[in-house]
């Protein structure tokens, strides 16, 4: 089952592929972002995952569209776009979460003054 930050990664992929933003907007939305699980998402990006669905969810379905179709569809291609980077941004606020707490800082070693003999293979000069 994919994490959360695997699921906003492969929405990225999509974002950043070919095609209208729009049209990339949705795929990336209901083939990744849809499955997200919110409760678990730290609350530096809840507030913006929240307003994405909100405002991919604004229409209702009609003509064999569903709800995000529809939305997105009445967007301009500014406001897709602006969406588009939030996901984005979301991605990056993620994976400095995940840096941080998943990498420990790397120990440094406390070493005497009195081992101050340069090892030969530096010492060429």
């Amino acid at each position: 089952m994919p994490t959360n930050w695997e699921h906003f990664r492969r929405a990225a992929s999509v974002l950043v592929g070919p095609g209208p933003v729009k049209q990339r907007l949705s795929e990336a939305y209901l083939g990744h972002l849809r499955s997200v699980d919110a409760r678990s998402l730290p609350s530096a990006v809840l507030p913006d995952f929240l307003a994405l669905g909100a405002a991919l969810s604004t229409m209702k379905p009609t003509g064999g569209m569903n709800a995000v179709e529809v939305s997105v569809r009445k967007m301009s291609e500014q406001e897709a776009g602006r969406h588009a980077a939030s996901v984005l941004e979301m991605l990056i606020a993620l994976e400095g979460g995940a840096r941080d707490s998943s990498a420990a800082s790397p120990q440094l070693r406390v070493v005497d003054d009195e081992d101050d003999d340069i090892p030969a293979f530096l010492n060429r000069a």
